[in-house]
């Protein structure tokens, strides 16, 4: 039997799940946009009859993308006290989502979960207990799920199972769409909390900024312009010769980035669902804020979650398809890219130039998104979504920056810093400072003699990073000789002619 998802909310009066009453229809697109709206790109309240039918043939067409999620969401041991923290939905247009939704994801979930009880699909679904019930209340009405037993005698926390007509009910559901997961918040209520927590958010301190930077060894001037480019909180550009500490820089930076963001577990939009919660990416937090926990977590709207500031990085293997949704067509669902998986943090693009992606488009989509505060994600059947765009760019990258872009694009990024090959003072403080971290013996002198021949040479200046190359070479070499590594003229010497085998006799190490 096809069942349709209605694009409208079925409310009764007090918002009860129930027989339909007053029709609203959700819009998929970017609230305030409303030129978008009438060139198709979002939903209108007024549509007519006709409308109303297409709609919701698309909509049984687009439901058909989902994801399974067997096991539990993560479930923080506190929810931080926010006024950024949505609060729990308490009626179904409230939700925002149609009754048939609610219903077919309720017996998938029943389905993989065996016999949950009534608290575990609160915690599954991530409603209330009192829209919860008004789902059981339905599907027993329909008979489609039958009481087990009563768990905890004084709570009424009912165990339920589905019936032999709520198990083919739930086998339809899932030939339509796979997912499994915490109820998806709309599009309108995604934009709401995401530009509430952008207008809050409180950037790291430039004395925090300060100490991640003074952990490289960079010449003043340059240490000063990465802090302040770093602290901005705005697009930045990092260039120079590779090897001088570009990616790393901007690694510790996302491995020590502050604060927390709130993340949807999906979004619901065009009776389709969109995955945005990454556990890969996203690392889920408990009390955040001194200890002072919400007191009563039923306020609190569990479709979200929240996370320490993300931070994404992306390398040579970005592509095109890492731009705009992920279709599985097997799991029928859709994935969010990565930029929309890093709102609220950083989102790293290192090795600029190198991917599969041309980085003249890479940047011009980026950018522009940046500048307008919102971007525009396509579905496969060619409905636009347009969402916020609350993210740090940083790009890192060896190539000329007038090879990746024309002057209009690179103004559009207003912090652009040179990294460049350290100075023999400085190359003698990261070799010195790499002896000791790795335990090789430097004798009085020694890795002044070594600077002294490197930068002896002719052609350019070596990198910072040729000091971990080369000490590599050394502890590797000493651990084949069964000795303790010691950076002395022999060792050198090796070194050097293992290191410099491939190159010319005149060239630079």
């Amino acid at each position: 039997m096809e069942r349709r998802y209605e694009s409208a909310e079925e409310v009764t009066e007090g918002g009860s799940i129930g027989q339909s009453g007053e029709t609203q229809r959700q819009s998929g697109g970017f609230p305030g946009e409303d030129e978008d709206r009438r060139d198709g790109q979002g939903l209108s309240s007024d549509s007519g009859p006709a409308q109303n039918e297409a709609r919701d043939s698309i909509a049984q067409t687009l439901s058909n993308a989902a994801a399974t999620l067997e096991a539990d969401p993560p479930v923080s041991a506190g929810r931080p006290q926010s006024s950024i923290f949505p609060k729990q939905p308490s009626t179904l247009a409230e939700v925002g989502l149609s009754k048939a939704f609610l219903t077919d994801l309720t017996l998938k979930i029943m389905h993989y979960s065996g016999t949950p009880s009534s608290t575990q699909l609160v915690r599954r679904l991530g409603l209330g207990s009192t829209m919860v019930q008004q789902i059981l209340k339905v599907l027993q009405e329909e008979r489609l799920c039958e009481v087990l037993s009563q768990s905890d005698l004084f709570t009424g926390n009912y165990c339920y199972r589905l019936s032999e007509r709520g198990t083919a009910r739930a086998s339809e559901a899932l030939e339509r769409t796979r997912y499994a997961g915490p109820v998806p918040v709309t599009a309108e209520q995604y934009t709401e909390v995401i530009r509430a927590q952008q207008a809050q958010r409180q950037m790291p301190s430039a004395a925090r900024i300060k100490a991640i930077v003074d952990e490289f060894v960079l010449a003043p001037e340059v240490a000063d312009s990465v802090a302040r480019a770093l602290y901005s909180g705005k697009t930045t550009m990092l260039y120079g010769p590779s090897g001088n500490g570009k990616s790393s820089i901007l690694e510790l930076f996302a491995s020590r980035f502050e604060g927390v963001a709130l993340m949807p577990y999906a979004l619901y939009v065009y009776g389709q669902v969109i995955r945005v919660f990454d556990p890969s990416v996203h690392e889920a937090i408990g009390d955040v804020s001194g200890g002072e926990a919400v007191k009563d977590d039923a306020k609190v709207d569990r479709r979200w979650v929240m996370v320490r500031r993300p931070a994404v990085v992306l390398g040579s293997e970005l592509g095109q398809e890492s731009l705009n949704l992920a279709y599985d067509s097997q799991a029928r669902f859709y994935q969010a890219p990565p930029h929309v998986k890093a709102q609220g943090g950083v989102l790293i693009i290192d090795d600029l130039g190198r991917q599969k992606t041309d980085a003249r488009e890479l940047m011009t989509r980026w950018l522009l998104s940046v500048e307008r505060g919102w971007d525009s994600l396509s579905l496969i059947t060619g409905e636009k979504l347009r969402i916020p765009f609350d993210v740090q760019l940083l790009f890192a990258t060896n190539q000329p920056m007038e090879k990746l872009a024309d002057e209009a694009l690179l103004r559009r990024i207003l912090y652009k810093v040179e990294i460049p090959s350290p100075s023999p003072v400085e190359f003698t403080e990261i070799l010195r400072q790499l002896c000791r971290q790795r335990g090789v013996q430097a004798p009085d002198g020694a890795i002044e003699r070594v600077v002294e021949r490197l930068y002896g040479q002719a052609g350019e200046r070596p990198r910072a990073a040729y000091a971990r190359d080369f000490l590599d070479v050394i502890i590797e070499s000493a651990s084949f000789d069964g000795r303790e590594p010691v950076l002395d003229d022999e060792s050198f010497e090796r070194a050097i002619r293992l290191m410099r085998s491939q190159r010319s006799a005149g060239e630079a190490v």
